[in-house]
């Protein structure tokens, strides 16, 4: 029988349209990217995850508290999409765009764990590729495949949902949720980090971000990822 500490979370995504943006611009997401991955490992997984980007613009994620890569996930997506680009165009008006990620998540058991995130294998990592591969086909942004399939149909479901909300993100609604879910941050606080009203955040966070929604996919990806033997 296999142990539960063996069960992880494997996060793989890639940058959505990422040939679209300048050298300049990919430097700007990836860096950010990595700032994101740090904040991650400290405030949630005690510097034990490990971050790999290849390929430019691709990345995985292997994370030691499974039920913690729901929040991770939405965390990334969020604060991509946080991120205003300004492409200047010669002769042309400034154009203003944000990035986002297409994100798997697999959780299920580790066979072998390499120092090197993507040389690493099993059932996690599998079900993370293999439904990367379906978002892309499916033009989803986020899904989740686990060991247990009834839990599959549930956050079939659930993930769906909340594509669409977080989909509809504008960058300032995107960065209201990102440090609400990374840091924690009260509605008072967060006015002071964005320095606008707390009426305002309640409008990004509640109105426009749908963050109670969030919240809920959440907890009850975490409760029933926890309870699994």
């Amino acid at each position: 029988m296999k142990e539960k500490e063996n069960i992880i979370g494997v996060l793989t995504g890639d940058l959505v349209k990422s040939g679209k943006l300048q050298s300049g611009e990919i430097i700007e997401v990836i860096g950010f990217l990595k700032k994101t991955f740090e904040a991650l490992n400290k405030h949630f997984f005690k510097d034990r995850a490990k971050f790999e980007i290849y390929r430019g613009d691709s990345f995985q994620a292997i994370l030691p508290y499974p039920e913690k890569s729901l929040l991770a996930a939405m965390i990334i997506r969020a604060g991509l999409r946080s991120i205003i680009l300004r492409n200047r165009i010669k002769n042309k008006s400034v154009n203003y765009a944000y990035t986002d990620a297409r994100i798997a998540i697999g959780v299920g058991y580790v066979s072998y764990m390499s120092n090197n995130v993507v040389e690493s294998q099993g059932e996690a990592f599998v079900k993370s590729g293999q439904l990367l591969d379906k978002l892309h086909k499916e033009h989803e942004r986020i899904g989740i495949e686990t060991v247990w399939d009834y839990l599959n149909e549930e956050f079939y479901v659930e993930s769906k949902l909340a594509d669409a909300i977080i989909n509809r993100w504008t960058p300032f609604t995107a960065e209201a949720v990102y440090y609400y879910l990374l840091q924690n941050k009260t509605q008072a606080q967060l006015a002071k980090i964005l320095k606008i009203s707390q009426p305002a955040v309640h409008k990004r966070l509640v109105i426009q971000g749908n963050i109670k929604s969030i919240k809920v996919f959440i907890e009850r990806f975490t409760e029933l990822i926890k309870i699994q033997d």
